[in-house]
């Protein structure tokens, strides 16, 4: 594994929270993971907290600090549930990041930012293997996330980008640029997961795609994990997904 310097132990960082979306399972139509989601309580945008941690030499204790967060407060969730986590790659190649999957009760995975990485594919697939984890292919279609970078990682679940699913009911290309990666998760003998299901109607686009699981604000808000039965409850009044425990 490598790193870019010590880490340990993990800063606090205390404007960070995580709060965590439901992924639904379109066959049972129930709730089998949560997604651990960053949020800054002063406003900024993940994605800008992350691009200005990188550019300040940061990123990888950004990361870090962040999954070992989610882990801790992933506590009240309901037992048995996964979680995912997000990382870039040399992130997911950093030595401390084996203890901190390993404070984890629960089944554990961890996604792959979709951009570009230095970090070599084989080896964050079997150091993820070897930790007992699922790996994920996050945002596929966006970015570096392709169909060649799917058939390297060989990875458990195949997230397709919210843009290009939504691109379905309007862009006569979108389904082009789909479909090598639907049939890239096929041969990697990986589960297809829908980002960005925000209407009732996304769940039939979502089924006539192939896709097993499904996320977005139609199957659950992302919700800190205190609040989560409660939201649980709400989403099966609503959409009628269930939820162990309920």
């Amino acid at each position: 594994m490598t790193s870019r310097g010590p880490l340990s132990p993990v800063p606090d960082d205390p404007t960070a929270q995580i709060v965590f979306q439901p992924i639904v399972d379109l066959a049972s139509w129930s709730v089998v993971g949560f997604e651990a989601l960053a949020r800054f309580r002063d406003g900024t945008a993940p994605l800008v907290r992350l691009a200005d941690a990188e550019a300040a030499g940061r990123r990888e204790w950004l990361e870090l600090h962040l999954i070992e967060l989610a882990v801790a407060e992933a506590a009240p969730l309901p037992t048995g549930l996964f979680i995912t986590m997000n990382a870039s790659g040399t992130t997911m190649l950093h030595d401390q990041l084996p203890a901190l999957l390993a404070a984890s009760d629960r089944p554990w995975g961890m996604e792959l930012f979709e951009g570009e990485t230095p970090a070599d594919l084989t080896m964050i697939r079997e150091l993820i293997t070897r930790l007992g984890g699922q790996l994920l292919v996050d945002d596929a279609g966006a970015a570096q996330a392709d169909e060649a970078r799917i058939a390297t990682l060989r990875p458990d679940v195949v997230k397709i980008d919210r843009a290009l699913f939504w691109e379905l009911r309007s862009d006569p290309d979108a389904r082009a640029r789909l479909r090598p990666l639907v049939a890239a998760a096929r041969e990697a003998q990986a589960s297809l997961l829908v980002e960005g299901v925000s209407e009732p109607d996304h769940v039939d686009l979502a089924r006539e795609i192939g896709a097993d699981l499904a996320q977005g604000f139609h199957l659950g808000m992302p919700t800190p994990a205190p609040e989560m039965a409660n939201a649980l409850r709400e989403l099966r009044r609503s959409v009628g997904v269930d939820a162990p425990g309920l």
